[in-house]
């Protein structure tokens, strides 16, 4: 088993109700969801605010190497990221 540490970066000024961040296949057909809940203006990549994805489909599968992407959303605010897989 392996984890993915995914980073963000969060620049506005008050606290943006992440609600969801989506996992893609280069297909576009959605490999996870996870819920977040809220998120402050902040890095998230110190130890206590880091997001990990444990590489599984929402069926439990793991994941091939590859290319994915991963998709915030906060209401009207939406943010899209690529990563890569390698095994």
């Amino acid at each position: 088993n392996f984890f993915i540490l995914i980073l963000l970066q969060v620049k506005q000024l008050f606290t943006i109700p992440f609600r969801v961040l989506t996992i893609y296949d280069v297909a576009g057909k959605t490999v996870r969801k996870m819920q977040l809940g809220h998120l402050t203006a902040g890095s998230y990549s110190q130890t206590e605010k880091e997001i990990y994805w444990d590489g599984q489909t929402e069926t439990g599968e793991q994941v091939g190497s590859g290319t994915y992407f991963y998709q915030l959303q906060a209401g009207d605010y939406t943010e899209a990221r690529k990563m890569v897989i390698l095994k």
